[in-house]
């Protein structure tokens, strides 16, 4: 609800300040008096562009501020909470500020917000009577969202969308693993043929190298074993064998050992020397009972090493390397059997949702229909009492266009369901109702929005209407009508409404009177909140363009009215 607006150096405007109640707010004056300027000031503080040849005071700069209080609104509330705006007294402040050079800064609380939020807060405290809110009469999805409202039937859409969305998601994601599967089967099949060839091979970190090293042995042996043996021979079995020499050597000089070191120390040489022939020898003769002269094996280990050897260069790696890619690849082959069940998992849940979707989508179409009949009648009656005496209204049931946004190419659903919905509209007897866009001229226009607003307003969130001079064209006991729908609208909603009307400034709950001045060769605005005396001069002033007492008694008597 907005409790206050303040515009300060705006076209003819010095400083004028306005407090709003709840109700029904009426601002009258005569033609010219600037009373557009408060819808004006409104919108500019939500975003909206100056128009184009506006005078603007190059040393003030205009300063427009709105003050709203928080109502019950769950979207501006849940605006409010994305934004992280905080709040004191269940008020938000708006102040716009507008340069000469025509630049602009907008703040919600002290906090500067972009053009995008602010339009956001606009469209969810804000409902302009405007020629593009009656455009939006032509839109199918708000004729569709206007037989929910009215059939309070938004809990049920809005869990149909969670639905929707829910099986939307699942179905992209099912697709995106069937394409995945599509493109890494060929992969996977060279994956899997990898996998076996490496596994049968059973190779070992290290085995062409313990290979090679046996295969020189059996390649050498024979003139390995001939030539430990001659050594074997020379050392220990030759007549003047190296062994027998050294330990002759060593009984001649060890009986001078004592008298000189270097000997004593030559002496332990040749000893140890018979130790290490020994030694050599002994290995000698292991090495010898291991050989065995195997063409058998040595077959073996040649196919072997050509079956390690052929495979490292096939796969240009290491055989380590080797073994860590068959490791690689065969996750990548368990993550495709894993995959494939989890597409055969998804797919079962993709179908019973989309069972419980489509009997969802069947029940809101059921209860959409049997609301739309009595939707139908309500229009007709209300539409009737605004001059439209021989009104019909029909309203048609069409499936959904799937090639707009369906779920799949299986069932007609899209997110709001399986209804395309059309308004039929005869203002005339005798003519058969057409498609509401096609025939409705702007006056018929402007009054069937007047009723969606009446019928719709105990069941929408609570916000500020504004209607700019709805009652141009009208006049006559319809007049009178007008203002009984707007004071149905008021008490479910504030409305602020801009009339030249006598008969709907006298339902006002609330009535401001502008004027214009001209002091100095200088125009101004001024607003007044009129009392009951000043009101009544006002309304008597509007029927008869003067203050008579006929035209007083006439007010008192729409006043009555208003009151009653």
């Amino acid at each position: 609800m907005l409790k206050n607006l303040r515009i300060k150096n705006f076209i003819i405007v010095k400083d004028l300040d306005l407090n709003f109640e709840n109700g029904l707010q009426v601002v009258t004056g005569e033609t010219g008096a600037g009373k557009s300027i408060i819808v004006g000031a409104i919108n500019l503080i939500f975003g909206a562009d100056l128009k184009v040849g506006v005078h603007l005071n190059k040393e003030k700069p205009v300063v427009l501020e709105a003050t709203f209080k928080v109502t019950k609104n769950a979207k501006l509330l849940e605006i409010i909470k994305q934004n992280e705006i905080e709040i004191s007294d269940n008020e938000i402040f708006f102040t716009k500020e507008i340069l000469a050079n025509l630049r602009s800064k907008i703040f919600i609380n002290g906090r500067r917000i972009s053009i995008p939020i602010a339009e956001k807060f606009r469209e969810a405290m804000l409902d302009f009577h405007s020629q593009r809110d009656q455009q939006r009469l032509f839109s199918e999805e708000y004729q569709l969202e206007i037989i929910d409202i009215f059939g309070d039937l938004v809990n049920s859409r809005k869990e149909f969308e969670v639905m929707f969305e829910k099986v939307n998601n699942k179905t992209k994601l099912l697709k995106k693993l069937k394409k995945q599967e599509s493109e890494n089967r060929e992969k996977i099949e060279l994956f899997k043929y990898q996998g076996e060839e490496i596994n049968a091979l059973n190779l070992r970190i290290g085995e062409d190298d313990k290979i090679q090293k046996e295969l020189n042995l059996l390649l050498n042996a024979e003139e390995i074993l001939e030539k430990s043996r001659e050594i074997e021979y020379t050392v220990l079995e030759d007549e003047n064998s190296i062994y027998d020499r050294i330990k002759a050597f060593i009984f001649i000089f060890k009986k001078y050992q004592n008298d000189n070191s270097h000997i004593e120390k030559a002496v332990l040489c040749l000893q140890n020397s018979l130790t290490n022939l020994d030694d050599a020898i002994a290995e000698f003769q292991e090495m010898q009972n291991e050989i065995i002269l195997d063409a058998e094996r040595k077959n073996d280990l040649e196919s072997r090493l050509n079956e390690v050897n052929s495979i490292c260069l096939k796969y240009n790696k290491k055989i380590s390397e080797i073994l860590e890619y068959y490791c690689e690849i065969s996750d990548a082959v368990d993550s495709f059997s894993s995959q494939k069940t989890e597409i055969l998992k998804l797919q079962k849940e993709v179908d019973m949702d989309l069972i419980i979707l489509q009997k969802m989508a069947e029940k809101l179409s059921k209860n959409r229909k049997q609301i739309a009949q009595k939707l139908e009648l309500e229009i007709e009656k209300n539409i009737k009492k605004l001059a439209i005496p021989h009104a019909k209204v029909k309203i048609k049931f069409d499936k959904v266009n799937t090639e707009k946004e369906s779920v799949n190419g299986l069932i007609e659903l899209d997110k709001t369901g399986c209804d395309r919905v059309e308004i039929y509209f005869s203002a005339n007897q005798g003519v058969d109702a057409q498609p509401f866009k096609m025939v409705a001229s702007g006056g018929e226009l402007s009054r069937f929005l007047l009723v969606i607003k009446k019928i719709l307003a105990e069941k929408t969130d609570n916000r500020t209407i504004i209607f700019d001079e709805i009652d141009q064209g009208i006049g006559g006991k319809t007049s009178e009508l007008l203002a009984k729908f707007i004071r149905d609208i008021s008490k479910f909603h504030q409305v602020i409404c801009i009339s030249h009307l006598p008969q709907i400034a006298a339902f006002a709950d609330e009535h401001f009177a502008i004027d214009k001045r001209d002091e100095k060769k200088i125009s101004s605005v001024v607003v007044k909140n009129l009392n009951s005396e000043e009101r009544r001069v006002e309304i008597a002033r509007m029927l008869s363009g003067s203050v008579s007492k006929l035209a007083l008694m006439h007010a008192d008597e729409l006043i009555k009215k208003g009151e009653s």
